[in-house]
């Protein structure tokens, strides 16, 4: 009788199984053939960018220019006209919102690596807006790159900011440009066996420049890694770069390292993401305690920081980067998913990452469509839901570690090895 009800349980779940598995072959989205997107070009250059930006700049039209400069970051669309009104929008900044003032520092950070030096210097030495002092500072450093900037910065954000190791935002910031501590090289086999042990947790392997691809690959709870028919381990190409390039702790920036808790499926509406199943991830303060470590007990927020620590191998809690998820949601910082993408990805031809496509932070597997018809030619996304629903759990973890800071995408046969001996018991 025991064997008859053990069957019968391994029947149902492949049938549940089979019917959640996504057939890429079946999508079609009709936004991604070469005539939609012809048009949303050149809709978006016309009308959304220009149309908006010629209008006077004021309060009731901020809006209007905040959605130009958005529309020319996903592009990556410069003339002289951006350029000019991004121009006026930094020199008349104590005129403007914080809202307004963010969306532009973003689409200079993003569109215009060195030429505001000068407006965003000023803005650093004003603002009283710790966000803002950040994206200035990242924007300056990475301009201007000398130790005395450095130091200069350094002493400017304590003597502006009393508190700034209690704000999220210019503790990360000390953490990630102004820390003079070295970093020590990682074991990524100790990451892979003892990060939420027990757990379902998604490892999305990084640079530290995200310009380059990385490599997702999905632990299950029994500590194996998934594979496939014929025992290869499930791995597939992912993006974890912000269109800007901003760092993790800002609005919109790069997808933070560490612990990210999974919440299950679901689709999108978006016209950037399309219909392919999405992984739902929430960040550290973004809902509830219980939600977020998966738990019916209630438990004082005070715990925030033990448990999230509690998720890390032992060796790596005393490491601030990997709180950068932590820092992140404390900061803010929401809605960050693992998803497709129907984004044109001529958008970025010659950029590291093509044909990958950026994001507003969340991860992105790569999936192309047919120019003729919209149907979908390959879906790395589709792999990576298929990957996820036989695991054999809806909720876990997922985890973003940067291996280092070499210039190339992440490969499978250099994490291999880490990923055969953290499964040895």
């Amino acid at each position: 009788m025991k064997n008859k009800i053990f069957l019968l349980t391994i029947i149902l779940v492949s049938i549940l199984y089979s019917q959640q598995m996504v057939d890429f072959k079946t999508l079609v989205d009709s936004n991604t053939t070469k005539e939609e997107r012809q048009k949303f070009r050149e809709q978006t250059i016309n009308e959304t960018i220009r149309k908006n930006l010629l209008l006077l700049l004021n309060d009731a039209n901020e809006a209007k220019w905040q959605e130009a400069f958005e529309a020319s970051e996903v592009m990556l669309y410069k003339d002289a006209l951006i350029y000019k009104s991004l121009k006026q929008s930094l020199s008349d900044f104590k005129k403007r919102s914080t809202g307004f003032l963010r969306a532009s520092l973003e689409a200079v950070y993003c569109l215009y690596p060195k030429e505001f030096s000068n407006e965003i210097l000023n803005i650093a030495r004003t603002t009283d807006n710790a966000k803002l002092f950040a994206m200035s500072v990242n924007y300056l450093v990475r301009a201007i790159s000398t130790e005395k900037l450095k130091s200069d910065l350094t002493k400017l954000m304590k003597a502006k900011f009393n508190n700034w190791k209690e704000n999220p935002i210019l503790y990360m910031l000390d953490v990630r440009l102004f820390s003079k501590q070295k970093t020590p090289a990682i074991s990524l086999t100790e990451i892979l066996r003892n990060t939420a042990p027990g757990e379902l947790v998604i490892f999305s392997l990084q640079r530290k420049n995200r310009d380059y691809q990385g490599l997702v690959l999905i632990r299950k709870p029994d500590g194996n890694f998934v594979r496939d028919d014929f025992g290869r381990i499930f791995n597939v190409p992912q993006l974890a770069r912000g269109i800007a390039n901003l760092p993790d702790y800002i609005t919109d920036g790069n997808t933070p390292q560490g612990i990210l808790s999974v919440q299950g499926i679901d689709t999108s509406k978006s016209v950037f993401i399309g219909a392919t199943p999405n992984i739902q991830l929430i960040l550290p303060f973004e809902n509830k305690f219980v939600k977020y470590f998966h738990t019916t007990e209630e438990v004082k927020d005070t715990n925030w920081l033990d448990s999230y620590s509690n998720l890390l191998p032992p060796k790596y809690r005393d490491n601030p980067l990997f709180y950068e998820a932590y820092y992140a949601g404390k900061a803010g910082r929401t809605e960050i998913i693992s998803h497709g993408t129907t984004i044109d990805p001529e958008f970025y031809y010659g950029q590291p990452y093509y044909p990958n496509t950026p994001t507003l932070g969340c991860l992105c597997a790569k999936e192309i469509w047919s120019e003729a018809d919209g149907k979908c030619l390959t879906s790395d996304q589709a792999a990576l839901m298929n990957a996820f629903y036989s695991a054999g759990s809806s909720n876990g973890y997922l985890m973003v570690v940067e291996l280092d800071d070499q210039n190339k995408p992440v490969i499978f046969d250099e994490v291999l090895i880490d990923i055969l001996k953290s499964e040895k018991k």
